[in-house]
């Protein structure tokens, strides 16, 4: 498998979105901070949700969409 790195400008996201939606892809983000408040809201969120809610990854991804610039 070959993986390749694209820094994409933000006003050319949306065309190039358009684009990689007809060739196979995977999103990998491998490079964020998160901050302590950012950590204890997401705690927070795990411990109250309902498991009946949860839904696969590979689902919630079909189900994305991104703002454009206009």
């Amino acid at each position: 498998m070959t993986q390749i790195i694209l820094n994409i400008p933000d006003n050319e996201l949306s065309f190039f979105m358009k684009l990689i939606e007809k060739f196979n892809y995977e999103t990998v983000i491998n490079q964020f901070s998160v901050t302590e408040e950012m950590k204890n809201l997401l705690d927070e969120r795990r411990s109250t949700s309902k498991v009946d809610n949860f839904i696969p990854w590979n689902d919630a991804k079909k189900q994305l969409r991104f703002k454009t610039e206009e």
